[in-house]
């Protein structure tokens, strides 16, 4: 005999609830990392640093630091179970002093997005609904800040509250995520290069891979790193990652096609202007939709030896393909 209706109906509408919540804690916690990590905007020389600020704490939904938080959680349950030692450093709801690494991904995020709307990239004067950064302080200020943002998440990288091992293994697999072989500069380069030009599927996954699933994976990764995650659970985690890392952009690319700018905060329809290489123009959108779709089914497989420690990574890739910005 299946489950009532009404049961189902009420445990998603729980489910629902304590994501939010989650979502909102998550960004909370970044949000004051980040205030407490970057520069004051009263700090010489201060165009810089309001710069820096403008872009950084002009919204956002602070997936990456979340997704870091809860692989931490996460990996911190498997090894300690729910009651991990009051005196062991990843104690309490979350691991302490993880918001600081999910600072420095935030910022290395926002570098990417200051770049990404310069000019001679995607020139775009929206972002998160506000004036993009070299729409509000030049373009010198711009370049500068994205800059200043890499180099500020590094240092702060460096300083993070795990074992020195773990230290350097979570800055390499950052530095690789928004590289130029399979990371984020390489995708971007290869999505530049492929405007105008008929899309391929290889063209096509290689720049979703790497221009956003990669930080994506990073993410978890590093989150899970953070906590002594074993190669298994390494393995595990990075496979999760990728496979909504690429959902995650297919629906970014549909919303593109099917919000406007006021509802998704940035300038809609700027991919299909600049005959960009995406899911929907390859697929169409309905196509696009399942992939994404059957993404997550397999994202969320990979994290069954997890049992309920994983439920929050699991909504959140639901999360993704379900967002309307």
């Amino acid at each position: 005999m299946g489950v009532p209706f009404h049961f189902r109906e009420a445990r998603l509408l729980y489910c629902g609830a304590m994501l939010k919540q989650i979502l909102e804690q998550g960004r909370e916690a970044a949000d004051a990392a980040l205030d407490r990590l970057l520069p004051p905007a009263t700090q010489h020389p201060t165009s810089i640093h309001q710069a820096m600020r403008h872009s950084v704490f002009a919204g956002g939904k602070r997936l990456r630091p979340i997704l870091c938080m809860e692989a931490g959680r996460m990996i911190r349950a498997a090894l300690w179970g729910d009651g991990a030692p009051p005196s062991h450093p990843t104690a309490g709801s979350l691991p302490a002093g993880i918001e600081q690494l999910g600072a420095a991904l935030e910022m290395l995020h926002t570098y990417s997005l200051i770049h990404d709307d310069l000019p001679a990239l995607d020139n775009d004067a929206l972002r998160r609904g506000r004036p993009t950064c070299h729409k509000a302080f030049g373009e010198a200020i711009a370049i500068l800040a994205g800059d200043a943002l890499q180099t500020q998440a590094y240092e702060v990288l460096a300083q993070i509250a795990c074992p020195a091992e773990a230290r350097v293994a979570i800055i390499r697999e950052i530095a690789h995520a928004t590289g130029t072989i399979d990371g984020m500069i390489g995708g971007q380069v290869v999505d530049l290069e492929a405007e105008h030009k008929k899309p391929d599927l290889a063209t096509l996954e290689y720049i979703h891979r790497s221009k956003t699933a990669a930080l994506i994976t990073a993410s978890v990764v590093s989150g899970g790193t953070y906590t002594g995650a074993k190669a298994a659970d390494i393995v595990r985690l990075r496979t999760y990652g990728q496979s909504i890392g690429l959902a995650f952009q297919i629906v970014d690319d549909v919303l593109d096609l099917t919000q406007t700018s006021e509802q998704l905060g940035k300038t809609a329809g700027k991919d299909a202007a600049a005959e960009k290489t995406t899911y929907p123009a390859l697929f169409g959108i309905e196509e696009s939709i399942r992939k994404a779709d059957a993404l997550v089914d397999q994202a969320c497989a990979e994290l069954k030896e997890y049992g309920e420690a994983a439920s929050t990574l699991k909504n959140l890739a639901h999360y993704l393909v379900e967002r309307k910005k």
